[in-house]
């Protein structure tokens, strides 16, 4: 198992480089596509923000099969971890504010992502900084809207976010996703975006792991609405469940609208330090129905490759 780290400092090109040889799991069917902010997009006001509408993703089983399919195809043998694989006993997560997040590690890097859709209308989800202290991760379905064939604008991200209050106020550059997002259709397994920060972090940023997570427990942090009404980050302990197609299910995650983009905890411990607190995926949907389970994408060398790329400035 390998992962990408990275402190107060910029992440050098030799180190990911040497990730990504020794990580498997790179598709070269894999292109990805870009989104530069010309100038014309504003950071939002704070009535904007208020009134910001959150995204919530759910799925039939035929819809989550065909995208299970479709990630099989582009990755023959890739990793598939069945629920019957694991004896443990299932966790049912209580979500719990966290009511000063700037203050401890890693939830000081998260905070909540304001934005606008081709409708006009502003919405929110929740991301990171993670990687490197000018990389923010996110969920694609965030940032790209796959019902208008379209990118999102007017991007705001508002770390350790608190009661309408931000410890930092960021805008951005460029942003990337890989094309199998919604090409041919809508993938969940692709469901990560990186964006390119104008500011860099004023703290140390998140590490991300590629592969499955180190531990069985993980820890979910994200603004749902269901939790907290959006306003104070919430924490929610739960487990890995199986990784199909691509896809990584968390039981004993209820968050829901707004908890998008989320990052999901491996070796999960305040104040941790180096190998605590790894990023091994993140809110991305869950099934029809379900109220105590969310899935993300699995974080292979492909994310790594894509994280790269964002913090080459190749975005631009």
């Amino acid at each position: 198992m390998s992962h990408v780290q990275s402190g107060r400092n910029v992440v050098g090109s030799a180190f990911l480089s040497l990730i990504l040889t020794a990580t498997s799991g790179l598709s070269a069917d894999l292109k990805m596509d870009n989104h530069e902010n010309d100038g014309s997009s504003a950071l939002l006001s704070a009535e904007e923000i208020e009134a910001a509408e959150p995204l919530d993703e759910t799925v039939s089983p035929d819809e989550l099969e065909r995208m299970r399919k479709r990630y099989r195809e582009l990755n023959p043998g890739s990793l598939e971890i069945k629920p019957g694989d694991r004896t443990e006993k299932q966790l049912k997560g209580v979500p719990e504010p966290v009511e000063h997040p700037d203050a401890n590690s890693p939830y000081w890097s998260t905070g909540k992502l304001t934005f606008k859709k081709a409708d006009g209308k502003t919405h929110r989800c929740t991301a990171q900084f993670v990687g490197d202290i000018k990389v923010i991760l996110t969920a694609a379905h965030c940032v790209y809207d796959t019902v208008a064939g379209a990118w999102n604008t007017d991007f705001t991200f508002h770390r350790a976010f608190a009661d309408g209050k931000a410890a930092q106020t960021v805008g951005w550059r460029c942003m990337s996703i890989f094309d199998a997002y919604h090409v041919p259709e809508k993938n969940y397994a692709y469901d990560y975006a990186f964006i390119l920060a104008d500011k860099n972090d004023e703290k140390s940023a998140l590490t991300l792991q590629i592969g499955i997570p180190a531990t069985t427990p993980l820890t979910a942090v994200g603004y749902p609405r269901n939790f907290g009404d959006g306003k104070v980050l919430q924490s929610v302990d739960g487990e890995w469940a199986s990784v199909l197609g691509g896809i990584v299910t968390m039981s004993g995650n209820p968050m829901r609208s707004g908890n998008s983009g989320g990052a999901w905890f491996s070796n999960f411990r305040i104040d941790g330090g180096s190998g605590d607190n790894l990023v091994v995926s993140l809110n991305s949907h869950h099934l029809e129905g379900d109220d105590d389970d969310e899935n993300g994408p699995l974080f292979t060398a492909d994310t790594a490759r894509l994280m790269k790329h964002v913090l080459e400035e190749k975005c631009l």
